[in-house]
């Protein structure tokens, strides 16, 4: 058998062990992030990636307990958070009926919000000059990455094939090290089923019909309570299969002796509900623990293994060998770089439009002139369909006065004034009425312009001319909902 070429040029070693673990750690990170986006992205990890001490130390944080804790210092976070599918702080929620107020809401709330940002939006038509725009989005609740992969997979097995030819077994083991503990650790990851926890609701629940409030961002939710519910309320999830979720120990209780002085924490106790884990599940004498998530531990300390290993072998190979370890590191790093270039918010926006059926027909954007329009056309589209007498508002427990002052809580004579009309024009007037009388509500009388004087005249009708638009355009948009399936 032929020996191979001898293609070494000389005794000159191209250290690269310094930044074989830390080169690429954010893009790594990033990229592993996507992985419950895709359904075969799990498996599209057998590459010799950079960044292994970041990944391993990051995502070695789900393993729980004292042994992982030890290894992995810091805070043990919820999978859906480390992934960044939860932790963000949703804008303020005021329900239409129910009387609800929150003050912040979730991650789902953030998204929907920051997808209305997006949105063009129509400007609505009117003859005030404009003094600051608001946007207003009506939703209406509706009862190739892969390919890509191939790249730094082919690269990373031709460079240790080429590794082993040269026979530099010790570029060949830390390249094929890199492929197998990168490969394993995305597999292991990446089993988990992304879901969406809802919120329990009463079958009684009325319409949870409420808004989205942004500073001059305003997201109209209208559907049943559930729907809505779910995105002020409720979050994305990990679930991981038990494989997965192994404990690798099962503590004793250590149980208490009369007169010995020691007790069991109540701490305990109380975590384990939380769990929602009941005693009948537990075999006597063992202590019930929370899921360790032991698999993602060792793969994780086989990412900083492999640094290690490769810290003391890469400065061992041939010039040549750490030349195929760089082109390995390299176009695994441009792969990375890729996948982290994806807006993982986007995609999530995107799971919830798909998750809730919502298409373009289902979403409506507008931009208001001024602050005044904005909060008459909120309050004409979130008032009950069919019920204008003010018991009826009460008995459903919808206060429009209290919505119009989440916009403008001005308490002036004039302000008094304007909401009074917007008011007897929500109750005189439905969305089939005649907009001549309408509009003519919508007008200052005599006595009125007795009242004020000329600068209050002047604000007093330049506010009803912003509601008169906001009935036009509320009326035009009651007629697209009730057309809505």
């Amino acid at each position: 058998m032929p020996n191979p070429p001898n293609i070494h040029t000389g005794n000159f070693s191209l250290n690269v062990s310094g930044v074989a673990g830390f080169f690429g750690g954010d893009e790594a990170i990033s990229a592993i992030q996507t992985v419950h986006h895709y359904k075969a992205r799990k498996f599209l990890g057998w590459y010799n990636s950079p960044g292994s001490w970041n990944v391993g130390k990051k995502f070695g944080k789900l393993a729980k307990s004292p042994f992982w804790d030890g290894l992995f210092p810091g805070a043990n976070e919820e999978p859906a958070k480390l992934f960044d599918l939860d932790g963000k702080r949703g804008p303020k929620y005021v329900a239409a009926r129910s009387g609800t107020v929150l003050e912040h809401t979730g991650h789902l709330a953030y998204l929907i919000m920051e997808k209305s940002k997006e949105e063009l939006g129509v400007l609505v038509p009117g003859k005030r000059k404009i003094t600051k725009l608001n946007k207003v989005t009506i939703i209406k609740m509706p009862g190739g990455h892969a390919l890509a992969a191939i790249l730094p997979i082919a690269a990373s097995w031709i460079t240790c094939a080429m590794c082993g030819w040269i026979r530099d077994w010790f570029c060949f083991s830390m390249i094929l090290l890199g492929i197998i503990s990168n490969g394993m650790f995305s597999l292991v990851i990446g089993l988990a089923c992304l879901k969406l926890q809802g919120v329990g609701t009463a079958p009684t629940a009325p319409p949870g019909d409420g808004m989205l409030m942004d500073g001059d961002n305003i997201v109209l939710l209208l559907g049943r309570e559930k729907e809505v519910a779910t995105i002020t309320r409720g979050r994305f999830i990990l679930e991981y299969n038990n494989m997965v979720k192994w404990r690798s120990r099962k503590e004793k209780v250590k149980r208490s002796v009369p007169g010995d002085g020691t007790r069991l924490p109540e701490s305990n106790r109380n975590g384990d509900a939380e769990e929602g884990q009941s005693n009948s599940d537990l075999e006597q004498g063992e202590e019930p623990v929370r899921d360790e998530y032991a698999a993602i531990g060792f793969f994780s300390f086989l990412l900083l293994a492999q640094l290690l290993a490769q810290l003391l072998l890469i400065p061992q190979g041939t010039f040549t060998g750490q030349i195929m370890f760089l082109i390995s590191f390299a176009v695994s790093w441009l792969y990375n770089l890729y996948l982290s270039s994806i807006d993982n918010e986007y995609i999530q926006e995107r799971s919830i439009l798909e998750i809730f059926h919502l298409k373009k027909k289902h979403m409506r954007t507008y931009i208001c002139r001024t602050r005044t329009t904005a909060a008459v056309f909120t309050c004409l589209m979130l008032r009950p369909p069919g019920i204008y007498e003010e018991s009826g508002w009460t008995n459903l427990g919808f206060k429009p006065e209290s919505i119009i002052c989440n916009f403008i809580p001005n308490d002036t004579p004039v302000w008094t004034t304007w909401r009074k009309k917007v008011l007897d024009v929500m109750r005189a007037c439905d969305h089939d009425g005649d907009p001549v009388a309408c509009h003519n509500l919508l007008q200052m009388t005599n006595e009125e312009k007795r009242d004020f004087d000329a600068n209050n005249r002047t604000l007093l009708e330049t506010l009803l001319g912003d509601a008169r638009a906001a009935y036009d355009l509320a009326m035009r948009e009651q007629k697209w909902l009730t057309a809505l399936p």
